[in-house]
This record gives structure tokens, C-alpha cells and sequence, in this order.
């Protein structure tokens, strides 16, 4: 394994205005924490200038956001911590094995949730291992050291606000607009080229990967914007709204060529494209009043002449017109918006457990040699694996994050040592503690914005700053720093055999497991009594794992985000379908729930699902030509969904 620091990255980096900006911060505000934490004397000031680097972001809003999940998730931590040690503070076994199932579960809900709050649930997890850990020997500290980290971490966010508010600031709702503009444009003009070539079917999907990725983007920056200020709510739930549209029109590119193919007069529908991506507004709704016409005209013909075919296109491309409607009618600043999707769900429930595996067994293998050896500084070891398991649970590539991590931790230790040993007792005012721990910060942050070097950045200084451990006075102990640096080396040690070794990460495994989640939402959705949903939530929800599944298929294989395309397409079928239930018959009712519970079963098999949909649908058809009035309309409505499943 190569372990040479990566010199050549950062003698080769020239850094933009924007990332050499959010170095000065990171830096400044990380010796501005810790000025006040000398000055406020807290038990453990570099607690503080940690706290900086880890809720450090290039925005604004993403700092404030991250900061109060910070504060949340460690405030959950430390009294869970309180609790732990009151009731077992005097069995070491038994708070171990509580203190696991308790970081476990933590880790399980971190990878199901999404941003912030997923960062909020894995620092409750292993917040408790370095408030109860830190008082094994004397339990009655638990809560001055508790208090004291909490002070820390405010003094931290509080440093990091302030100095990103004021040096050089960087608002997401600067950059909003243009965002916007220029991801619809990409969105729009994959679309044209989709609906107007022959594609095979399956090479749509791998050029869409990274319009996810950026989408997903999108509606990340548009979050952070909304958390800058009350005055950019209008403008973030613009962008989130045009960025869930934009999801919608992707996903339902396949089902929209085919409709095309049954509706070639609907081809109107293509030239909103052009406008919509031009942000031209009056040239959209020109465009796009036309194509209602003639889609409009077009489901009246079909439905007189019991066409499900034509019945079941019109629907499908509607749709995607009012998908595109609402694009156009986010981008206007005339009108009001409020964003009232729900947060979409995450990672699957099977994935979620073995993140929780892996943390038990790289926490099991800290504490079981901790208790073999009795090691003074295994607390120091557990505590840090607890932290970088928990970390890299919900990452997407975990395994390539923990060699980052070793690396960092073995060259934390080799600039500490002479620093601490060498540089620092030759000086004794603030500003030579600062010129000394200034550059490695600063060149640190430089390089966590690097591609390929981001975590070596974000966890190098973590454990330098740890090994350094600058306080007021300074203690100068070799043995305590050597024992230290053994333990972060031997947790990144844990952490490698557990996610390279005994563990390691199944990327199919992970496709299959988020393929299984769009397959349970459908099946849901079949077997549900409830009223259906709202499409564009039941969407929403899907929109991350969507984007999730393409950053794991491989670039080389784009089958599964068809398939989840595909099983989309079943769900909101079925949306239709159970929403067009309550106006039929009784008997008409109860032979619709029984098609779209079939069609659930057959969910994962899309040959024999085509052909049950295409002979239900016949067999709707024929009741409808028995039938008069709403009634036929509405079998028609299920025969329509049923030939649009069939292909």
C-alpha cells in the first residue's frame, strides 16, 4: 500500500479564488476557536478548532446547517453518555456491549437518513464513547467532561459562523440562479436527443448518471440556501422544486419514447424544450398551450374510439408537460412557491444493518485487544474507531476512504512529532502557536477540496490538531503522544481490516438491496387500501436513492438503473390506477385491485409482467365495451395503464 504523502498534488495545486477563500477561512476560524478557547479555559481547546474543520464548507448555509446538527447530534451524545455511565459505569462489559448496540443503531439510522441529519445520528453514536470513555477511571467526570466538550463545540461554530459570515463570504443563493439555469438547460437538452433518436432502449440510462449526480447537487445547494436567510426561501424552493421536476422528466424518458411512437402528432410536445432550457418563459407557454391542445384532442379521439393504447400515450405525455410546466413556473420569480415535498428516503434497510455490522465488529476488535492488553490508551483507540466506523458508514466508498484515513493518521503523527517536540517549546505567545499550526491547516484545506485528496484533507488535520493537542499551558509527554499516535494508527488499522478484510463492501450487493427498495415501494403501493399518494412525493422520496444507484452501477453497466426506471414507471401506474378506483363499480373495483396486485407480484419479472398487463388490459377493454358513460371512460383509464405497462 503506498503511503508517500501526496507532495505532488500539492506543489501541482493552483488554487482558485473560491477554494483558496475557503482555506483562509477554515484557517482563520480554526485559530480564532482556538484563541477563545484559551481564553475561556476550556479542559480541551483543541476540541474547538476541530469542531471548526469539521463543520468547515465552502458555503455559508452549509456551515450553519451542519453546525446546528453538530450541536444536536453531540448534546444526544454526551447524554446518552451521562445515562450509560450512571447505570453501568461500574461493568465494563456490560457498558461496552450497550455502548456497540447503542453506536450501531446510531450508524443503522444515519445511513437512512439524508445531509446534515444522517452527520447529526453518527455523532450521538460515537459522541458517547468520547464523553463515557474519557471518564472510565474517575466516572464522577463524566459530566464536567460532557459540559466541557459542549462548550468547545460551540465555541467552534460559533468562530466558524462568524468568520464565514464575514472573510470572503460564499452564499449558495449567489450561485443558485445560475445553477438552475444551467442543469435545465443540460436536463432539456438530453431529453431532446432522447425523444428524437433511436437509443435501443438501454443507452439512455448511463448518459443520465451524471444529470443525477448534478440534480442531486442542485437540491442540495438549494437546502443550503434556504438556511442562509429567510429572503432566499422563495429562490431555494424554486430551484428544489425545478430540481424534483427534473428528476420526473428523466425518469419517465423511456416511457415517454414509446409514447411518442403511439402518438407521432403529440411530437408538439418536443418543441418545449428548447424554450424551457433557454429560460425563455413567453416562447414556453406558447409551446406549451399548443401541446395541451393537441393532447387534450388527442385523449378525446382515443377515448371514442376505445383506443387504450392512444389513452394510455396521452396520459404518459402529459405528464411530462406538466412536469416541464412546473420547471417553467419555479424559474419565474413573479409567482408563489412553497416546497412541500417530503425528505426523500435513503439508503435501503438491509444496507443500513450491515454498516451497523461493520461498525460492531471494527469497535469489537478495538475493545477486545483494549481488554486483552489493558492498554492506558485504549480508550484513546476505541474512541477513534467508534468515530471513523461511524463516519464511513453511509459514505459510498468506504473501503477507498479507510486507506485515506491510515494515510492520514500516519502522516498526522510525523508532522506532529517535531512540531509538538521541536517547533513549539521555543515559543510561548499565541501568534507562534498560530504561525506553526497555520500552514498545515491551510494546505490541509486546500487539499480536502482536491478530487482523490478530499479525505486525506478533511481527516488529516482532525489528528494532527488531536496529536498536537495544544493547551494552556502546553504538556510536553512523549510517551502520552507516542501512545496517542498508536492508538489513531491501530483504530485506522481496525477500520481497514474491517472494511477491506472481514467486511468489505459488495457493490452489487448495494445495487440489488436499492433495486429491492424500489421493488418494496411498488409492492406497497399494490397491496395498499389507503388512498394512493401523491405522485410527486412517492417520486421525491425516490429521487436520492435513484441518484445513489447510479453512482454505484458502474459506468460500464446500466441495467440497473433501467430496471429501476422501469419499476418507477410500475409505481406510478399504480398511483393512477388506485386513484382511478373510487369511480368505478364495485365488481369493476375489485377486478382492478386484482390487476394491480398481480402487477406488484410481477414486479421483478418485466417479461411476465408485460405479458399480464397486456392481457388485463384486453380484458378491461372488452368489460368497457359493455359499459357506458364514466364507467367506460374509466375502464378504458385501466385498460390504458395496463397496455402502457405492456410496452
Amino acid at each position: 500500500m503506498p503511503l508517500a504523502f501526496p507532495v505532488r498534488s500539492v506543489l501541482t495545486l493552483v488554487p482558485s479564488p473560491g477554494a483558496l477563500g475557503h482555506a483562509v477561512r477554515t484557517a482563520v476560524a480554526a485559530l480564532l476557536a482556538l484563541y477563545l478557547a484559551y481564553a475561556l479555559q476550556l479542559e480541551s481547546p483543541q476540541t474547538a478548532a476541530v469542531t471548526v474543520m469539521i463543520v468547515s464548507h465552502p458555503m455559508s448555509g452549509a456551515v450553519i446547517a451542519k453546525s446546528v446538527w453538530r450541536i444536536a447530534g453531540t448534546l444526544v451524545g454526551a447524554s446518552a453518555a451521562l445515562a450509560l455511565m450512571a447505570g453501568f459505569g461500574q461493568s465494563p462489559e456490560a457498558f461496552l456491549l450497550l455502548y456497540s448496540l447503542w453506536l450501531a443503531g446510531c450508524v443503522a439510522l444515519a445511513t437512512r437518513l439524508r445531509r446534515f441529519r444522517s452527520y447529526a445520528a453518527v455523532l450521538a453514536g460515537y459522541t458517547l464513547a468520547l464523553v463515557a470513555l474519557g471518564a472510565v477511571d474517575d466516572p464522577l467526570r463524566t459530566f464536567d467532561i460532557a459540559a466541557a466538550r459542549v462548550a468547545a463545540i460551540v465555541v467552534g461554530v460559533l468562530a466558524k459562523m462568524t468568520v464565514s459570515g464575514i472573510v470572503w463570504p460564499v452564499t449558495a443563493a449567489r450561485r443558485l440562479d445560475s445553477r438552475v439555469g444551467r442543469v435545465t438547460a443540460a436536463v432539456t437538452g438530453a431529453l431532446a436527443q432522447d425523444l428524437t433518436q433511436d437509443l435501443a432502449g438501454a443507452g439512455a440510462p448511463g448518459r443520465h448518471r451524471d444529470l443525477l449526480a448534478e440534480l442531486q447537487g442542485l437540491d442540495d445547494l438549494a437546502t443550503y440556501a434556504a438556511v442562509e436567510s429567510v429572503a432566499f426561501r422563495r429562490q431555494a424552493d424554486g430551484a428544489r422544486i425545478t430540481a424534483a421536476a427534473l428528476f420526473g422528466l428523466l425518469a419517465r424518458v423511456d416511457a415517454a419514447r414509446r409514447a411518442l411512437a403511439v402518438l407521432p402528432a403529440a411530437g408538439s410536445l418536443l418543441a418545449c424544450l428548447t424554450p424551457l432550457g433557454a429560460g425563455d418563459g413567453p416562447a414556453f407557454r406558447v409551446a406549451a398551450a399548443a401541446a395541451r391542445r393537441r393532447l387534450r384532442a388527442a385523449l378525446r379521439l382515443a377515448r371514442r374510439a376505445a383506443d387504450p393504447a392512444s389513452i394510455a400515450a396521452a396520459h404518459q405525455l402529459g405528464e411530462m408537460l406538466d412536469l416541464m410546466v412546473q420547471v417553467a413556473v419555479a424559474r419565474d420569480p413573479t409567482r408563489r412557491l412553497s416546497f412541500t415535498l417530503p425528505e426523500p428516503a435513503d439508503g435501503p434497510l438491509g444496507s443500513a444493518i450491515i454498516a451497523a455490522l461493520r461498525t460492531l465488529i471494527s469497535v469489537g476488535l478495538a475493545a477486545g485487544f483494549w481488554v486483552a492488553t489493558e492498554w492506558p490508551a485504549g480508550t484513546v483507540m476505541v474512541s477513534w474507531t467508534s468515530a471513523f466506523g461511524a463516519l464511513l458508514a453511509s459514505r459510498a466508498n468506504p473501503e477507498q476512504v479507510s486507506v485515506q484515513i491510515f494515510r492520514a493518521a500516519l502522516w498526522a503523527g510525523l508532522l506532529a512529532l517535531p512540531i509538538t517536540f521541536l517547533a513549539l517549546p521555543a515559543l510561548s505567545e499565541f501568534w507562534g502557536l498560530s504561525l506553526v499550526l497555520a500552514p498545515v491547516i491551510l494546505v490541509a484545506a486546500l487539499m480536502s477540496q482536491r478530487p482523490g485528496r478530499g479525505d486525506f484533507g478533511a481527516f488529516m488535520p482532525l489528528l494532527f490538531l488531536t496529536l498536537v493537542a495544544p493547551t494552556n499551558p502546553m504538556s510536553y509527554d512523549l510517551q502520552g503522544f507516542l501512545n496517542t499516535f498508536a492508538a489513531i494508527v491501530l483504530a485506522a488499522v481496525w477500520i481497514l481490516l474491517t472494511y477491506r478484510l472481514i467486511l468489505p463492501v459488495d457493490g452489487r450487493g448495494e445495487v440489488r438491496r436499492l433495486l429491492g427498495s424500489f421493488t418494496a415501494s411498488v409492492r406497497t403501493l399494490a397491496g395498499a387500501t389507503a388512498p394512493p399518494p401523491d405522485v410527486a412525493a412517492w417520486e421525491y422520496r425516490h429521487h436520492h436513492r435513484l441518484a445513489r444507484l447510479a453512482a454505484w452501477g458502474g459506468r460500464g453497466d446500466d441495467r440497473a438503473l433501467a430496471t429501476a426506471r422501469a419499476r418507477m414507471d410500475v409505481g406510478r401506474a399504480l398511483i393512477a390506477m388506485r386513484a382511478l378506483l373510487p369511480t368505478l363499480a364495485p365488481q369493476d373495483r375489485r377486478r382492478g385491485d386484482a390487476v394491480m396486485r398481480a402487477l406488484g407480484r410481477l414486479v421483478e419479472e418485466p417479461a411476465r409482467l408485460a405479458t399480464f398487463a397486456r392481457r388485463a388490459g384486453r380484458r378491461l377493454e372488452v368489460a368497457a365495451a359493455d359499459a357506458t358513460g364514466p364507467r367506460r371512460h374509466g375502464l378504458l383509464d385501466l385498460a390504458a395503464w395496463c397496455r402502457q405497462l405492456a410496452g
